[in-house]
């Protein structure tokens, strides 16, 4: 029972995971990939009016090229103040000369595993600290037989 328990803590914790952003060239793109487009100024500029005032990065899924630019399914954006704006997935063209970086979405073994290494250590220090929990039994009840009036 603790295995099973153990194990689906960690198949969670591998499914979360942690990310890091390594930087693309326009070749590496490959449809689906979730990205993180930096805007330059000037397309911060002229892209306010499909993204919002100030936008820095736009995050979401890399949908394809077009003849105008990149094509993403945006999941947010985030302004040069750090507010993040989250979206629900529209389709948005950023022309490539507004493209300052692009970065891809990977995951990080290391921040993964150091997540999983402190979590299995709460959980230990959990247990020691509390005990197995319930043994099973139901209580609250005598073992004398049922009341007859």
């Amino acid at each position: 029972m603790r295995s099973r328990g153990l194990l689906l803590v960690v198949g969670a914790l591998v499914q979360m995971g942690c990310y890091n952003y390594l930087p693309l060239r326009h070749s590496g793109l490959v449809p689906s990939s979730y990205v993180a487009v930096t805007l330059t100024e000037s397309g911060s500029d002229a892209l306010a009016r499909y993204l919002g005032p100030n936008v820095l990065v736009v995050r979401g899924r890399y949908v394809g090229p077009s003849e105008a630019g990149l094509t993403l399914a945006v999941e947010s954006v985030e302004s040069r103040p750090g507010t993040i704006v989250h979206w629900a997935g529209e389709t948005v063209i950023v022309p490539g000369e507004f493209v300052r970086s692009v970065e891809r979405r990977q995951a990080s073994w290391s921040k993964t595993a150091l997540l999983a290494g402190v979590s299995t250590v709460g959980l230990a220090v959990a247990y020691w600290a509390f005990g197995p929990g319930s043994s099973g039994q139901a209580g609250g009840g005598s073992t004398a037989g049922p009341i007859r009036r």
